[in-house]
């Protein structure tokens, strides 16, 4: 009995292996050029989603690697034997069974590591809706936020300034500006989403700003209600202030926060206690602030003002007297404010490709099965016949 029967046909195996990935890259290239490899547009153009997960491809070097080496070895033991042992030990073998195992093995990690960078081609029309959402934070630069009461290293407003910092750095995408106000109130930072510009813009801030001082909280919503643009966006306010107001009714620009409905959040900074208020707030040391008396004035939060006006005008109310400020209440409030949906519009995504060759790679690793004795085995048994 002839030992061929049990070694492989090297030369026909290696032919095949080059025969192939010589056959199947030139059909690639073809196709992928057929479909716009090389366009002109980058919508004509086939891309990937994740085009690092092409590297896999040099699995194919161990893989092809493996089989050589084990059919070598296979032809070593059955030549370097006798003919009786090779009968005990060996099994007949199949160059083409054992190449066609080889090939839909190979076909298979092939066609998987494509469908895993996701090919893209062309585009598709998809419905979608926009939300948004705008804010304007409306900030007391009066001279009782240079008041030192919770910190002997930082005054109401340096506090309030590091909270709004911290509150930027929550936000995801929500537009926001800033409105500065003391007796008078101007737009400090029109709405925008450049939160790096905003950042920017909050540090500069100083209570010298408006030489004007009381404080009119009025006047800071009502100019706070006429930044925000005319999208059809949900809308609010984050008010932040010690709740000193020196101008009486707010009756007038409360109807007008209602009507155009807007959501106040307010966000009071101070102690009940309260302190002096200094003359340079950058040396407290050289002196305070006295009432035509000589007295020396406390500022104090007025947290019974901020819950009414929070009341009235149907908002929420946060006071802290910490340095760093929770504001895990009026994150959650903007978080839960209602996203007012814009227009539903018309969007071209690119279009998914992954789906053949997928469908390609379960095809071969069935017929990988059917080919492998551990398995079913059918097609092996066939095509000895």
């Amino acid at each position: 009995m002839s030992k061929k029967r049990y070694t492989y046909r090297l030369k026909l195996i290696y032919t095949g292996i080059t025969a192939w990935e010589i056959i199947f890259w030139t059909l690639y290239l073809l196709v992928t050029n057929a479909f716009g490899l090389f366009g002109k547009t980058s919508a004509d153009q086939l891309g990937y989603v994740h085009p690092s997960a092409l590297y896999l491809l040099i699995l194919l070097i161990p893989i092809v690697g493996i089989f050589v080496y084990n059919v070598h070895q296979n032809n070593r033991f059955a030549n370097t034997t006798t003919e009786r042992v090779a009968q005990s030990y060996l099994r007949p073998v199949s160059t083409m069974s054992a190449f066609l195992k080889f090939f839909f093995f190979r076909n298979t990690i092939v066609f998987l590591i494509l469908a895993i960078s996701q090919p893209v081609f062309g585009t598709k029309k998809v419905k979608g809706t926009s939300e948004s959402l705008e804010l304007v934070i409306a900030l007391d630069i009066s001279n009782s936020m240079n008041t030192r009461d919770i910190s002997d290293d930082y005054s109401r407003l340096d506090i309030s300034k590091r909270a709004i910092i911290q509150l930027i750095n929550n936000l995801h995408g929500e537009k926001i500006g800033i409105a500065l106000f003391a007796n008078n109130s101007f737009v400090h930072l029109p709405i925008t989403s450049d939160y790096g510009a905003a950042k920017l813009f909050i540090t500069d801030i100083e209570t010298d700003m408006i030489t004007s001082q009381g404080t009119n909280i009025g006047a800071a919503l009502n100019i706070s209600s006429k930044m925000f643009s005319k999208q059809k966006t949900t809308k609010g306010i984050i008010l932040i202030t010690d709740g000193e107001d020196h101008e009486g009714s707010l009756t007038k620009v409360i109807e007008e926060i209602k009507e155009k409905n807007l959501q106040l959040s307010i966000l009071g900074i101070g102690t009940t206690k309260g302190g002096l208020i200094p003359e340079n707030p950058n040396r407290p040391n050289l002196g305070y602030k006295t009432d035509a008396r000589g007295k020396m004035v406390v500022s104090k939060l007025n947290e019974a003002f901020i819950q009414k006006l929070a009341n009235q005008t149907g908002g929420t109310a946060t006071v802290s007297s910490s340095e760093f400020p929770d504001l895990s209440a009026l994150l959650t409030e903007i978080n839960q404010m209602k996203r007012t949906k814009i227009d539903t519009l018309d969007f071209d995504i690119k279009q998914q490709r992954y789906q053949l060759p997928l469908f390609l790679g379960i095809l071969c690793w069935i017929a990988f099965l059917l080919w492998s004795r551990n398995y079913v085995g059918m097609l092996d048994k066939w095509i000895k016949k």
